[in-house]
């Protein structure tokens, strides 16, 4: 368990290092990657699961810039007993339900729908203003490398729990609302 966990970090570690092109589809291959491991180093309450087989749905808010990427990644994963499912949904839409919503930065009014949000929702996006609208986590690029930052007060008030080893990972961690 612990020998997983360790390769784990070291390919998230990977990842933040891992070059990627706005114009390059491989920058969403990254985020995709990010987004499948951000669910094992952060931890939901068991109250969100309606059951034990209830599925742990990803869902991309509005444009889906992965493709099919993400839904091959995530075939046959599970967080604890819960299956990894992806789910697309209308841009404007609630995440309700979701246990991670992205948004995309075409989504310029993302604080809106988290405003809307149920409570224990892993908002991430890429836009600049992100964390600042509520966002738990927000991808940047960083001198072309894709790289996220998490906001503690809102992984708080979603009443999520976030991993030291993914804050560790993080480009940068910010404790204020």
């Amino acid at each position: 368990m612990v020998t997983r966990l360790l390769q784990i970090v070291a390919a998230c570690m990977m990842l933040a290092g891992a070059p990627a092109n706005a114009q390059n589809p491989t920058e969403y291959d990254v985020k995709a990657a990010f987004l499948l491991n951000f669910t094992k180093f952060v931890e939901w309450p068991e109250s969100v699961f309606e059951s034990p087989s209830a599925p742990f749905r990803i869902c991309i808010v509005g444009e889906d810039p992965f493709g099919e990427t993400l839904d091959k990644m995530v075939e046959g994963e599970k967080v604890a007993s819960h299956k990894l499912v992806v789910d697309r949904l209308k841009r404007g839409s609630s995440a309700g339900g979701c246990e991670v919503a992205f948004y995309t930065k075409a989504d310029r009014n993302a604080a809106q729908s988290i405003a809307r949000e149920a409570p224990h929702v892993l908002t991430v996006g890429e836009t600049d203003e992100f964390l600042h609208e509520g966002g738990v986590i927000r991808f940047v690029l960083d001198h072309n490398r894709v790289r996220f930052d998490v906001s503690q007060a809102a992984a708080r008030k979603a009443e999520l729990k976030v991993s030291s080893k993914l804050l560790n990972v993080a480009r940068r961690v910010e404790d204020e609302p």
